[in-house]
């Protein structure tokens, strides 16, 4: 194998981070957004009593980086912890990246420049072990292939595999955050895919109240422990991505990523214990929507859909929402979001916490 990606080594333990500098290169694990503290070790607050706050969603829907606006938005900084771990995250989240996009293109026989078949075999060789910053050969291999009408070819094509949504904004940086001093952009850090290991637990205060937010992993075998944090919730935020209503599971071709959504949606539209709780729908990847659906036809995967403009797609889709809330017509909200676009949300969270207060009181 070639060299790997230069890096800060990194371990990590369940509830403890550490740099290393001697320890054996592995895959990046996601750390806790803040140290988690049980559920049930609340902070003191000033009388008035902790609004519980749980964010659901599958795999990959926004929902982490919705809980990472909110940070932001009420002033929970990154510690450098977090900044090492992101930093790793985004190079292996690069790394990943074109691995996923040069695997569609053999599959599907998109021809490469002969020049860039090496560079292709060194991204297959080395994603899986990047830490940190790219070597010399993985820059240039990275730099070069994207450039690759075989390589864009497959991009064009990111609805039939899975790919990170910020993969062309990671390589249009790739100067900028190869450098050997770089330091994350809020941009940066809010658009690198983390995948939530366990249960992620902040505490805030927002408009004079203390708030505790929950995020637990959308993966499916994270689904199971969703139950076990219903009691004693005040609202539910959940995250469904619009724009994957053309991307199917690795292991599931019959399902679309977004119908899976729509079924958790269901889900907890249908459970007991929520039903006088209020529920915020936060409709993410409008961008990606607006983009692919000049491509990939919505009504290709909704037959009954009859727009032509982007605004009626987003009508479309509110409505196939609704329809999996029937069971909870009241106190139901639905935003449409995207998620990585920091002043947008910060207004949108705004009016989201203000009604959320309003219905608590």
């Amino acid at each position: 194998m070639g060299n790997i990606c230069n890096n800060s080594k990194i371990s990590v333990t369940e509830n403890v981070v550490e740099e290393k500098n001697n320890s054996t290169p592995a895959a990046p694990v996601a750390p806790p957004s803040i140290q988690p503290r049980p559920a049930t070790a609340l902070p003191d607050d000033d009388g008035e009593g902790i609004l519980r706050l749980l964010l659901l969603g599958a795999a990959e829907s926004g929902k982490t980086t919705l809980l990472e606006q909110i940070r932001m938005l009420h002033k929970q900084n990154f510690t450098e912890y977090e900044l090492i771990h992101r930093r790793a995250f985004i190079y292996n989240n690069i790394m990943h990246s074109m691995k996923a996009i040069i695997l569609n293109a053999q599959k599907n026989q998109y021809s490469l420049l002969t020049e860039n078949e090496f560079r292709a075999k060194t991204i297959i060789n080395n994603a899986d072990e990047c830490l940190g910053r790219l070597t010399e050969e993985e820059y240039d291999a990275i730099i070069n292939l994207w450039q690759d009408p075989g390589i864009q070819e497959a991009y064009t094509h990111r609805g039939e595999y899975n790919l990170n949504d910020s993969a062309k904004y990671f390589f249009d940086a790739m100067e900028r955050i190869n450098k050997p001093d770089f330091h994350p952009t809020p941009s940066d850090l809010i658009r690198a895919y983390v995948p939530t290991i366990g249960i992620q637990n902040i505490v805030f205060n927002a408009k004079k109240r203390t708030f505790q937010l929950l995020d637990i992993g959308g993966q499916k075998v994270d689904r199971r422990k969703w139950a076990t944090m219903y009691d004693g919730i005040d609202a539910i935020f959940f995250c469904s991505a619009i724009s994957e209503y053309d991307q199917s599971f690795e292991d599931d071709d019959d399902q679309s990523r977004l119908m899976d959504s729509l079924e958790l949606l269901e889900q907890i539209c249908n459970e007991p214990k929520f039903q006088n709780t209020p529920i915020f729908i936060f409709l993410n990847e409008t961008d990606v929507l607006k983009e692919k659906l000049l491509t990939f036809p919505l009504e290709n995967h909704f037959p009954e859909y009859t727009g032509n403009t982007e605004a009626e797609a987003l009508e479309f889709l509110k409505a196939k929402v609704k329809e999996r809330c029937t069971n909870h017509p009241n106190n139901l909200f639905i935003e449409f979001i995207c998620a990585v676009e920091n002043e947008t949300m910060a207004k949108i969270l705004d009016k989201v916490f203000k009604k959320l207060l309003q219905l608590v009181k």
